[in-house]
Order: C-alpha cells, then structure tokens, then sequence
C-alpha cells in the first residue's frame, strides 16, 4: 500500500505512486502508473485494419496504423476533412405538424417521406444519393524496406498509452520496424524507421483525384474537394519529409492556411529537421499531463483497461478547437457508414460520455460548439415543422452545415430530414443533454449564459409549446412522436405517442432549464410555463402484470435497438436511485428483462443498472466488454461472435463512452449527490484520484462496496457538498483547520458541507465507531 500526499495531508490510497502535492485539482504524477501500463495493447499481428490497427492522435489528426503486403500502412485523417456538400434537391418538402398527426394516425412505412397530400415522390433523398456528406481520409504513408509481397509474414506491434506511440517490432522477413507518434502539440506524424516512407493519396469517384508533387525534397498531396451553392468545399495537403532514420508527415487544411501546399511542407520539413529527442519529450510532457489528472486502480482489470482505453481513444480524436469527430475513429474507406456523421438519437452523444467524470470535461467542447452553433438552424426547423418557437435537433447533423436555412440556395434550406426518426421528439432534449452534463460537472456561470442555457431554453421553450397543443388537460397525450428506431409511422395511434424516451426527455429538459434559468437569474414567467408543462406529462407507457414499462404506450416489449425503457434512469437522468421504491422496483423489473439486439445498449444498460444497484452490474459490464474487445482495444459495436456485419463499418466512437460506466461503478454524483463504489461487486477493492463529480468536486478515495478506506474531496468552484455517507457517523477536517469536526448524518443517510473554491476536505470514521454502514 502506497501513500497519497496532497495538501499538506496523507493518508493511504490502495496501489497509488503520487507523491507530490496537488495544486487545483491536478495531481503532478501520474496516480497510477502500473494501471495506465497494463492499458496499454499488444498485438501478434497488424494484419486486419478493423482487428489489429492500432490508433494513435492528438485530437485532430488520427491515423490506422496496420499492416499490408509486408509495409507498414497508416491511413491518415484530420476532423475537419469533410466532404459537406449536401444536394437536397431529390428531398421532399420539410413535413408540418398537421401532416405528422395525419401520418402518426394512418400509419406508415418505415422510412416513407411525409408528403403532402397527393404529392409524388421519386427519391433517392439527399442521404440515400450520394456517400457524401461525410468526413474523407487524407492519404495513406506506406512504410517498406523490400518489395511488397501478398502474403508476407505480420510482426507484434504495442500501443503505449502513457506515452501516445506504436511501435511496430520487425524483423528480417517481415514489415520493418517503426515508431509512430502523432504529435500533442502540431499536427504532424513522426515516424522513426529505417524504412522508405511514401505518400499516397486516397483515391474516390466522388472527388476529383488529388495532384501529387515535391517541393525541394518534401512530397506532397493535394486534395480539392468541391463545393455546393451553399458551401465552398475546402482542401488540403498532406507533405512527407524525411532526415535520415526520421519522417514527418503533416497535415494542413484551407480552414488553416491560403496555401495548404506551402504550409504543409514548411510545417513537415521543420518538424524533421528538428531534434527528435526534444519532439517526443514535449509530446510526452503534453500526454503526461493528460494522464496526470486522474486515474483508478481496480482489482478487474479488464475494466480497469477498459477505463484507459477508452480514454486514450477519446483523447486521440478530440481535444478543444477542433471539428467534432463523427461517427468513426480513423477511416476504412471512402463512403463511411451513415456518411460518418453526427447521429443525435444515440451515437454521438455516447461518444463523450468518459469524460466528465475522467475529470476531462474539455474534450466535450467540439460537441458543445457543434450543437450551440446548430441552434439558429434548429430554430428555423421548430418553426418550418411545428410553428412553434424554440428548437428542433433532427437525429443527424453534418459539419459545416449553414447556420441560417433561409439564406441557403439549395432546395429546403439546404436540409436533410429523416421523415420517421427525425420526427423523435426527445431526440431535442437528448441533444443539448451533454452540455448541461458539461457545466453540471465543471460549473462555470459564464459557460452557462453563453453555451449551455440558449439551447438548453430554446429546446425547453419547444417542449413548452408542443405540450401545450397536445390533446388532454390535466395530463397530456405527447404526440405525435416515433420510437427511437422501433416501430415508425404505425397504424396504431398510440404507438406514435406517449413514448418513455420523450417522456424522459421533455421531463430532464425543462428540469435542467428551470435550474439553469433560476441560476441565471432569468426568464422568471418561463419558468413557470415550464413549471404548467412539466405538470401535464404522461406517466411512462406499461405492459403486463406486474408491469414493466415499454417504449411507446400500447406495444408490447419487443428486441430493442435503443434501450427505451430503461432511458429514464439513463441516460436521461429522471429515475435515480433517490426515487420512489416503487418506480425504481418498476424500472428494476424493466431493465432486467429488457431484450436488445446487442447494437446499442451495452453504456445505456450498464449505467442504468448501476444507478439503480442492481446485482451482478461489474459482471454484466464485463461480460458485454469481453464479447465487444478487439485485439487492437477496441469495442466492437455488436458482440464480435456471431459475426454481425455493423462490426465490419470501423472503429465507432461511440463505444469510447465505456469509460463512463466503469466510473458508475466507482463513483456516481446524479442527483448532485456523491456515492462512493455503488455498484462495485462485493470483495472488489478499488482506488481513484480526482475523479470528477457533478457539482466540480474532485474525489480521492479508496476501499470496496463493503468499506471505505479512506475519502477526500476537492471542491474547485465551492458550493454545497452532498454526500452519502459511507460510515454511520462521519468527521471531516479542512486543509487549513487541524481538528476533526464531527458532522451531522441525515435519516437519508446524507451529510452536507459548505465548501470554498480551491478548498480540500478529508473525511473519516470517528476514531472510536465501528464500522456500520449508513
């Protein structure tokens, strides 16, 4: 057992190595070095691009480092590389609100466009016509030291995460040996090996094909991609240099630079000519920082791997200032599954779920500027769809989309609408969710004025509307409105209405904006519309005796893509473990035999499991990541056995939300109140450094389910501290105070502490209590 240092005060943390002081929440050492290293992925062979290739980025730029014909293969992309051109005019005309209640009545077939009456369709629509919009590789760098060969031996290859490298081990008579980072701190890949490097671009019927060339020395490939009426299209260069035994390869766009070429080989011959010794001690300060903010130590590891991983691959694709990456991680060719792009009724969501509690809320920012950027758009659809104010999210978004429809060229405000899951109604709310998880874990008032509480109220002011015209008084019917990827337009009336993933929605939304608003000081006769709507909400649709609750009211259960029954729990946040018994027996009850179809659920079910303590959550996560893993790291998005032909799209994103609910094992703040290891299995002992809580509090801790060991907290912005306790009688001592001060336990089990931004508490058992917990 080591000891923690922090402040000023030790006390002991199971497996820990920091030894230094922690200034604002940022612990010096990496917490738990021998953890991050048995993260770190090894594999036999590089042979499959889905299977073996290992992925390396700084957040912009990424790369599949493989294998292929003896060479060493790595296929580049950047966020901002997108093909954004949209051709809306096969689309059909934007429904209204009349037309969805006639269609919600008569039924329809999924997938069917809303037309007005009488009107023809021929189709293809923008989404199903072309593989763009979509993000596009840059190129490709072909490591080789003898001439390809088709069936060429493989070598082991090792990810190090603490130190963001690949290094491919060669040998004799197979691909050469290298060494791959992609640089922290400029978006260049350094290569080390012996082997020749060569550029190539990537070839698509869809663009015009790139123009290749060499500036003294420095090889070069640029690509145009076209535009639209709407969008100008962009381009970009990718240069190879090379210095001896070391290659940069760097990657500029048109976003950046006027001349993508020049800069591109300025950028890639600097970088080679430089000391490689002083290149990789600032990329590896830069990712040692990153590691340095928190870390666990669990006695499963697979989960303990899981939690790293899942972090290094979010790290790899996203950092502040860049473009959201989309649906996939790296590219496996050039008509990426559902265009790459940003699905809301699930998957993109997911993708930043690690971070909050990884204390990395900063990684959340592309996707908090993508959905307060969409929010002119999603206005202009609120009132082109429903004639209402406030904004509609529809379930997919491209980048680079046009903020204002109205002064867009093309056909329909240059907008694509999926005609039956578009139409979600919780979708909005599910959208604009993460960025009130973002202030909620890193509270921030300015943050709140400006990104967070424009969406937040718009989609709240639509809730507010649409209940407001919905049949009923007291309680509303909410409709219409389709599953999440169940059922579609039906001829059964109550299908299309009352749905639990709305119901939940709605309920969160205008939750979260009444505390946003009141923080604010604001919208005080909003409020209290908010207040009239949230009263009128439908209770969540039943089946059976005893009853379980379904997605839409009147369907019997059925194999479900999205977990809708279980979303109320999470991730919509309005069943906790502070409910009810009843509704939480229900949801219980409803979750433990739910049937999916494995594509969707595994983060969803695992957390809301955990938030409701049911048995056996470890186990069940565990297993789920098992059937999922790669030997690369990865997750696959359906178990990998039987084959399931969505696992053969790429590397999703999505799945690198895992981390989340190996931390809702360790930790949970929903409710704005902390519980330590809810959901950890009996006997297994785990310790966390400054893992994030709702409410800015870092928390240190160490022990099992069955004791605590020992518990401090950070407070980073001050505010009230509500936590469980996890002894019967509880004291607590400030970083400034020498003394011990006993602390009053609730009939809730509950103590509240007043704390100070920047301030540390420890907390104890009193040192004459026996163990008893509360």
């Amino acid at each position: 057992m080591k000891v923690l240092s922090l402040v000023g005060c030790t006390f002991a943390l199971w497996g820990c190595d920091v030894t230094r002081a922690a200034l604002g929440g940022n612990v010096v050492e990496v917490p738990f070095p021998s953890a991050l290293a048995d993260a770190d992925v090894r594999v036999t062979g590089l042979n499959s691009p889905l299977d073996d290739a290992l992925i390396i980025g700084n957040g912009d730029i990424n790369a599949l480092v493989w294998t292929e014909q003896g060479a060493v293969v790595m296929t580049l992309t950047k966020n901002d590389v997108w093909d954004a051109r949209l051709d809306t005019q096969n689309d059909p005309p934007l429904p209204t609100l009349a037309r969805l209640k006639e269609l919600a009545k008569a039924g329809g077939p999924i997938g069917d466009p809303i037309l007005p009456a009488g009107m023809q369709w021929t189709g293809p629509d923008s989404y199903h016509f072309h593989a763009y919009p979509c993000p596009r590789a840059c190129a490709r760098v072909r490591l080789s030291d003898k001439p390809l060969a088709p069936t060429a031996p493989t070598c082991p290859a090792t990810l190090n995460l603490r130190r963001a490298s690949v290094q491919v081990d060669g040998a004799a008579d197979s691909p050469p040996r290298a060494v791959v980072r992609a640089l922290a701190n400029r978006n260049v890949f350094l290569i080390q090996s012996p082997a020749h490097a060569e550029l190539l671009p990537i070839e698509s019927p869809t663009i015009p094909p790139a123009t290749r060339g060499a500036t003294d020395g420095v090889a070069w490939v640029h690509q145009v991609i076209p535009g639209d009426v709407d969008w100008q299209g962009m381009s970009f260069a990718v240069a190879l240099a090379r210095r001896g035994e070391q290659t940069a390869v760097a990657v500029v766009t048109s976003r950046e630079s006027k001349d993508v070429v020049a800069d591109a080989v300025k950028l890639a011959r600097s970088t080679a000519a430089a000391k490689a010794a002083q290149l990789i001690q600032r990329h590896e300060a830069e990712w040692h920082r990153f590691w340095s903010r928190s870390g666990i130590q669990m006695e499963d590891e697979l989960l303990q791997r899981t939690w790293y991983r899942s972090l290094y691959f979010l790290r790899c694709v996203s950092k502040p200032g860049v473009i959201c990456p989309g649906l996939f991680a790296g590219l496996v060719n050039d008509a990426p599954a559902w265009h790459g792009d940003y699905h809301t009724n699930y998957n993109i969501q997911q993708t930043f779920w690690a971070a909050y509690a990884a204390n990395h809320p900063e990684l959340t920012e592309p996707y908090d500027r993508l959905i307060r950027e969409y929010l002119p758009r999603a206005q202009w659809l609120a009132q082109q769809i429903f004639s209402m104010r406030g904004a509609f999210y529809p379930h997919v978004l491209f980048a680079y989309e046009p903020p204002d429809p109205a002064a867009c060229k093309s056909p329909i405000g240059r907008q694509y609408i999926h005609h039956t899951w578009g139409m979600t109604l919780g979708v909005s709310g599910f959208t604009v969710q993460p960025l009130w998880w973002h202030y909620k874990y890193a509270p921030d008032k300015k943050f709140l004025e400006k990104t967070v509480y424009p969406p937040l109220r718009e989609v709240a002011l639509f809730y507010a509307e649409f209940v407001e015209q919905c049949e009923g008084e007291d309680t509303v019917v909410l409709a219409p409105t389709v599953s999440p990827e169940h059922w579609g337009w039906t001829p059964r009336w109550e299908r299309n209405r009352n749905g639990a993933f709305d119901i939940a929605y709605v309920r969160f939304t205008l939750q979260a904006a009444m505390e946003a608003a009141q923080t604010l000081g604001r919208d005080v006769r909003l409020v209290e519309r908010w207040q009239r709507a949230l009263k009128r909400l439908p209770p969540y649709p039943l089946h059976g005796d005893p009853p379980i609750v379904v997605d839409v009211e009147g369907a019997p259960p059925i194999t479900y893509n999205i977990p809708v029954p279980a979303s109320p729990v999470f991730p919509a946040d309005v069943v906790t473990w502070q409910s009810p018994k009843e509704e939480r027996e229900l949801f219980a009850r409803t979750i433990a035999g739910l049937r999916w179809n494995g594509n969707n659920a595994t983060v969803m079910l695992a957390i809301a499991r955990a938030r409701l303590n049911m048995a056996r959550t470890q186990e069940w996560l565990r297993a789920e990541v098992q059937q999922r893993l790669r030997p690369n790291g990865t997750l696959t998005l359906n178990r990998r056995q039987p084959p399931h032909r969505f696992n053969d799209f790429g590397h999703y994103t999505e799945q690198f939300g895992v981390g989340m609910a190996v931390s809702e094992l360790l930790l949970q703040s929903v409710g704005d109140v902390i519980r330590l290891f809810p959901a950890l299995s009996p006997g297994c002992r785990a310790s966390f450094v400054n893992v994030r809580t709702q409410g800015g509090f870092l928390v240190t801790a160490s022990g099992s389910a069955e004791s605590v060991e020992s518990l401090r907290v950070i407070s980073t912005v001050g505010g009230r501290l509500r936590l469980l306790s996890p002894w019967q009688s509880i004291e607590v001592k400030r970083e400034q105070r020498d003394k011990w001060q006993p602390l009053t336990v609730d009939r809730d089990g509950m103590v509240t502490v007043p704390t100070q931004a920047g301030e540390t508490l420890e907390f104890r058992k009193p040192r004459n209590a026996g163990f008893q917990p509360a």
